[in-house]
């Protein structure tokens, strides 16, 4: 009987809702690996173009709220300035929270490794949005971790 009652419920709802928060969820995943991989290639206008045009924005050094793609850009030129692949960029541990079929949070730690330094620990949260078809970045806060 509790197979039936699963089985009409999986029957009544659309196949969108079914998979919605995995792709949701997969999106974030992406989008963040897509980030990190821009970063170590010192691929700035990869970097630039995760971002919607009104993007709410904090970088690590913002000393105001960035709200627009030249904010975006003149925080990332000076990431075009490492060599690519020597300045190795890689996630620690996050979370994803799906909040709808178009929008889902990412939060979590991330790791920056210069050539020959010791790694740069840093706080991320960010929130991506589908926008015109494309996943995109609506939300993005960076920050050191606390000593």
């Amino acid at each position: 009987m509790k197979c039936a009652i699963v089985l009409m419920l999986a029957l009544t709802l659309s196949p969108s809702a079914l998979f919605a928060q995995s792709n949701a969820q997969q999106a974030a995943h992406d989008m963040f690996a897509r980030f990190l991989s821009a970063m170590t290639n010192a691929d700035v206008p990869t970097v630039t173009s995760l971002f919607t045009e009104d993007a709410l924005f904090w970088g690590t050094g913002s000393k105001s709220l960035v709200t627009d793609p030249a904010g975006v850009l003149a925080y990332f030129t000076p990431v075009g300035n490492n060599t690519p692949g020597q300045t190795l960029c890689r996630a620690l541990d996050y979370s994803v929270e799906v909040i709808s079929d178009d929008l889902a949070l990412l939060s979590g730690m991330w790791e920056v490794v210069p050539p020959g330094q010791e790694g740069r620990t840093l706080r991320l949260s960010m929130a991506v949005a589908r926008h015109n078809d494309e996943w995109k970045i609506i939300q993005f806060h960076n920050s050191a971790v606390p000593q």
